[in-house]
């Protein structure tokens, strides 16, 4: 959490309708020794939410005893989760002490190099960020969401992204695409499990105050003019459990940064620009559909 101390109080509340019956009484967090996981964890603790909590971190113990001495029912694992066979036995651990799972937070990540444009980012440091904050994110839902299928109960599955996934600054080639991956399994997983009860929503933090930034200077064009910190972005994803909020953005510069890029996009668009009474994403012509997708063009 941003200032190291961990905050035990009364429940907190959730507003707003939700469109599954989802009754959080249980909850997966990952990247839970520090920074949001850790905030993650004990904002479910509060509400009396049974939690597991997994990081590789040797700090996570300690953590999780910290909670468990307020009256947390948590379990801390100490995972590699870029091993599949680790995020197997994750998964087996949780619903073997939870009985269930209603929450998983995909949370665990890492920054990785910064400041270095990409031809000279060592490519063996973009592949260890890719395996954290990529394929750990894939082996999660790949580990839990069967199990979750079959126990046939309402759930949420949280992924951790960040604005990183729309805005891209210099010198942060390796993190911000490992992050657009991220966003793209989301928005996959939303897809695939529409229909299901099983819910997914895509975290966008901005700046956080966490660990992993204390004392970085944000890479050029990338880093906004705001930060929150780890209980607020905690805050944040409770209020969403349960509803239908696919994008989770935490800090308050964020529309205007989406402008920003949406706009970049725009300008480049082959259509002319619309007029404020026009829609923002015309439909395309009868003529455009067949050009585009004309039989001949498609390869495999």
């Amino acid at each position: 959490m941003g200032n190291g101390a961990l905050s035990f109080g009364a429940p907190a509340r959730r507003s707003g309708e939700s469109p599954v019956d989802l009754q959080t009484r249980t909850a997966v967090v990952t990247g839970a020794a520090s920074g949001i996981g850790l905030a993650l964890s004990a904002r479910f603790a509060r509400a009396g939410v049974g939690v597991v909590m997994a990081d590789i971190d040797d700090a996570l113990h300690r953590r999780a005893s910290e909670l468990a001495a307020q009256g947390a029912q948590v379990t801390a694992v100490t995972a590699d989760l870029t091993d599949p066979e680790a995020v197997d036995r994750l998964a087996d651990t949780a619903f073997d002490r939870l009985g269930g799972v209603d929450v998983v937070c995909n949370n665990a990540g890492v920054l990785g190099p910064i400041g270095q444009p990409l031809w000279e980012v060592p490519l063996e440091q973009m592949r260890q960020v890719f395996e954290a904050n990529h394929w750990a994110h894939v082996l999660m839902a790949r580990a839990f969401v069967p199990r979750l299928l079959e126990h046939g109960r309402p759930a949420h599955l949280i992924h951790t992204a960040s604005m990183s996934a729309f805005v891209v600054g210099a010198g942060s080639a390796a993190y911000a695409a490992s992050k657009h991956a991220d966003l793209a399994v989301a928005r996959s997983l939303r897809a695939d499990l529409r229909g299901t009860g099983i819910l997914v929503s895509v975290l966008c933090p901005g700046r956080v105050d966490t660990p992993m930034v204390q004392g970085l200077a944000a890479p050029r064009g990338a880093g906004g003019d705001t930060s929150v910190s780890a209980e607020d972005v905690a805050g944040l994803v409770w209020e969403a459990l349960g509803s239908d909020r696919f994008y989770l953005f935490s800090n308050a510069d964020a529309a205007l940064r989406l402008r920003d890029q949406f706009d970049d996009v725009w300008r480049h668009v082959s259509l002319p620009s619309p007029s404020p009474e026009e829609e923002l994403w015309p439909a395309p012509t009868a003529t455009t559909v067949a050009t585009r997708h004309r039989p001949s063009t498609w390869k495999r």
